[in-house]
């Protein structure tokens, strides 16, 4: 069973205080696929009848990846974010669809032995972003 996402508890470990902004921010990228630019961030928002300024959702955004909450990718020349779990992981980034995938933890922890045993490398696997395409993509 997958815990509910409770942003207020996440801030408040992360040591952040819960303004209603990062909150929303938060809320706003929990379960998506794709990261999303500031300026996304902030357009979805509006639109949805919370309005904060764009300085503000900057402001929100680089907080909440600064503690970990969030992680930054750079897609298309822009920094987009994505929320991400709290535990070391590797993101598959497809380069048509823009859509960031964890990858399974064992097939990389299999991979890294292998390359450490192969070339005395020791990689240190807390971020590792592989790009390439993604199932959806590839099929057609």
């Amino acid at each position: 069973m997958t815990p509910t996402f409770i942003p207020d508890a996440q801030l408040r470990r992360a040591g952040l205080s819960s303004t209603t902004q990062r909150r929303a921010v938060l809320t706003l990228l929990v379960g998506r696929l794709r990261p999303l630019t500031a300026q996304e961030v902030h357009a979805e928002l509006n639109s949805s009848g919370q309005h904060i300024g764009l300085t503000t959702v900057y402001r929100a955004l680089h907080s909440l990846a600064g503690v970990g909450l969030l992680h930054t990718f750079e897609l298309g020349g822009q920094r987009a974010y994505r929320h991400c779990g709290a535990a070391p992981h590797q993101h598959l980034i497809c380069t048509r669809c823009d859509a960031v995938s964890e990858c399974p933890p064992g097939i990389v922890a299999t991979w890294l032995n292998d390359l450490h045993q192969h070339t005395g490398f020791v990689p240190h696997p807390d971020r590792l972003d592989l790009r390439g395409t993604c199932a959806t993509c590839a099929e057609t």
